[in-house]
């Protein structure tokens, strides 16, 4: 469905959103924002194909 490159940065994503719940301040707020427009277009893509079903 996705890229292994697209895989590995899914894994930041979800190793971010769980550091959010143990981590705080502004260093790693903006470490976090850092991620957010390759995760905009990462969730697209995902979308997109969740949306146009696999063809296996």
């Amino acid at each position: 469905m996705i890229s292994v490159e697209s895989c590995e940065r899914w894994f930041g994503y979800r190793d971010a959103c769980n550091d959010t719940a143990h981590r705080y301040g502004a260093g790693f707020a903006e470490a976090t924002l850092k991620l957010l427009p390759t995760f905009i277009v990462d969730a697209k893509e995902l979308a997109q194909v969740i949306a146009e079903g696999s063809d296996d």
